[in-house]
């Protein structure tokens, strides 16, 4: 179990039948924040690694698991939400809450003085929404700095999702509580629900968190044919980030605002390295995605089905 149950930073972390991710995540945050709770919603997984890997961190983190029976399993997200929904609930306080997901890393320390001046942006209600702790994928939209808020607002008004909420934030608890917020099954209904009551989402000038390249994904809770095939085209795997030390912290965090956070930019790998552009996801690309789906199609109904 913990040993922070009442940090004023708690870690919420998600996590489906990745052991190796799981344990890489974990380990970043006990790196980066050793003063933060850690709380593991793990989504019912059934992999022996994940399973392993979940009793060992069980004697340094909290571990939760939903009622097989009471999740509704969404054809994307599996049971993220709902969990996403059970682990706000079950905190007490009115703790930093920071959502994590296992194919993400804390990539960079996390010092006292920057909780605290989270914790003053939300107790003086100087702002009243999320804030996204991650680095940038890329940058297509208008980026603007926000000096008040050490952050920026990404031009995402137009999509469906990303302007006002991302499954990846960092957010007072009492805010959500007190809007009586409930986590939709989908990120466009999240959007809609955080624009009726928060201010635009804050991208945070010196994030913490990045996504993991080239990651094994699920879609729902299954390993689709077409996934495990382009994951081997595109030699997915564990690509974990070296942790910034403080010689490259420093720089970094005194940058000017007008120097985006662009992962590939800032991050570099602790081992092996992939390609870039880096890819986020196997079936990235709509043109391969629509091409491996008639294909699985066409060998499940010659051959009965190739999950």
């Amino acid at each position: 179990m913990s040993n922070h149950a009442t940090s004023p930073l708690q870690f919420l972390v998600f996590s489906f039948n990745r052991g190796d991710f799981l344990n890489n995540c974990v380990e970043s945050i006990q790196q980066c924040a050793p003063q933060a709770g850690i709380t593991i919603w793990d989504d019912n997984s059934d992999d022996p690694l994940t399973l392993q890997t979940l009793n060992t961190l069980s004697a340094q983190c909290d571990i939760r698991q939903p009622d097989q029976q009471a999740v509704e399993y969404s054809k994307l997200h599996g049971g993220l939400y709902g969990n996403m929904q059970a682990a706000i609930e079950n905190l007490s306080g009115n703790p930093l809450i920071c959502t994590i997901q296992d194919d993400m890393q804390v990539v960079r320390p996390i010092s006292a003085p920057e909780i605290e001046r989270w914790q003053s942006l939300y107790h003086d209600k100087a702002f009243k929404g999320f804030f996204q702790p991650g680095f940038i994928k890329r940058a297509k939209e208008s980026i603007t700095y926000v000096p008040a808020l050490d952050g920026y607002h990404i031009d995402r008004l137009h999509r469906s999702a990303g302007a006002f909420y991302s499954d990846l934030f960092l957010i007072q608890r009492n805010l959500l509580m007190e809007t009586n917020w409930k986590f939709y099954d989908n990120e466009a209904k999240n959007e809609q629900q955080a624009r009726q009551h928060f201010s635009q989402m804050i991208f945070m000038k010196n994030p913490f968190i990045a996504w993991l390249p080239g990651v094994p994904a699920w879609r729902g809770r299954k390993r689709t044919w077409a996934l495990r095939f382009a994951e081997r085209q595109r030699k997915c795997g564990l690509y974990p980030f070296k942790i910034m030390d403080a010689d490259t912290v420093q720089p970094f965090c005194e940058r000017p605002s007008s120097d985006i956070p662009l992962a590939e930019r800032y991050l570099t790998f602790s081992g092996d390295s992939l390609p870039r552009p880096w890819f986020y996801h196997p079936l990235q690309r709509r043109n391969m995605l629509r091409q491996l789906n008639k294909l699985e199609l066409h060998l499940g109904r010659r051959f009965g089905g190739c999950d």
